[in-house]
């Protein structure tokens, strides 16, 4: 039976992608464990069995993945979509990225770890991995760092990271408390974990942390002690470990979209296009 190419919303919240190749993305949904295959432009091709996807993804005879690419890693309650300005920007300095979704608001930390890390392993042809993240994804990507299946094919780049909640959210923490039913419900168990110290290692690769913030001096949430860009205060943001850390005027969702964000994730990673030849 020939299957219609029907256009989806690509992967809020209940799809979490499992494989990628040349911007096609096979997913599982997190509900009811089926899978489908999509292509660049978000039209399911296949659904059912992984086999099934996969199969129709092998027939495709795609070329395997560069060997040297950046993974962008979305938010709390974000998609994949939100990346993307970012991701041209990339693009057009000579990079290429991925831009992963995954169920933020339906998985814990480590299952949001280890898919990432399927992905990882099975992208062929890639020898080293950057990771550029916003909010959430910051934390994703430690916990990815630090894993011990991390794969032994891929080399480790640089990271860039912004509005991460490095050192836990304390807004997470003061939700959680005053109306922990709520929290729990709507931002998933992930959203509850951040609320503490991430128990994930710092990377020890370099990392550049840029944070977010309106009305210097004054803060923009009265919730949040010092300045912040309405959700993460930019303490909140630091390591110990990290290389640089700038601080834009931008609020929390809007931060991976300001220029001079772009700009300074782009000069942190320009090292890696001059390497490319190395690889």
């Amino acid at each position: 039976m020939a299957i219609i190419k029907i256009p989806t919303m690509g992967g809020a919240q209940l799809w979490a992608d499992r494989r990628y190749r040349e911007g096609w993305r096979v997913q599982e949904n997190v509900v009811t464990g089926h899978h489908r295959l999509l292509d660049p432009n978000d039209r399911r091709h296949a659904f059912g069995t992984i086999d099934r996807c996969l199969a129709q993804l092998d027939a495709l005879q795609l070329e395997a993945s560069p060997a040297d690419v950046v993974v962008l890693l979305h938010g709390l309650g974000r998609t994949r979509r939100s990346l993307a300005g970012l991701s041209r920007a990339l693009e057009a300095a000579g990079h290429r990225t991925i831009r992963l979704d995954y169920p933020s608001t339906r998985r814990s930390l480590d299952e949001h770890v280890a898919q990432v890390l399927e992905v990882l392993d099975h992208l062929e042809g890639t020898r080293r991995v950057s990771l550029v993240t916003h909010s959430l994804g910051g934390i994703i990507a430690r916990g990815v760092i630090a894993s011990p299946h991390w794969p032994e094919k891929l080399t480790m780049g640089r990271v860039v990271m912004m509005a991460p909640p490095n050192q836990g959210s304390a807004l997470a923490r003061i939700l959680a408390g005053s109306v922990p039913t709520v929290f729990g419900g709507v931002l998933g168990p992930a959203g509850v974990e951040i609320a503490d110290m991430p128990r994930y290692a710092e990377p020890s690769v370099p990392v550049m942390i840029i944070a977010g913030r309106l009305r210097p001096g004054t803060g923009l949430n009265p919730l949040l002690a010092g300045d912040d860009d309405g959700v993460v205060a930019v303490e909140e943001t630091k390591l110990s470990s990290m290389s640089e850390h700038l601080v834009v005027d931008a609020v929390h969702t809007l931060v991976m979209d300001h220029p001079e964000a772009a700009a300074a994730a782009l000069r942190f990673l320009d090292p890696l296009i001059e390497s490319h030849r190395d690889y």
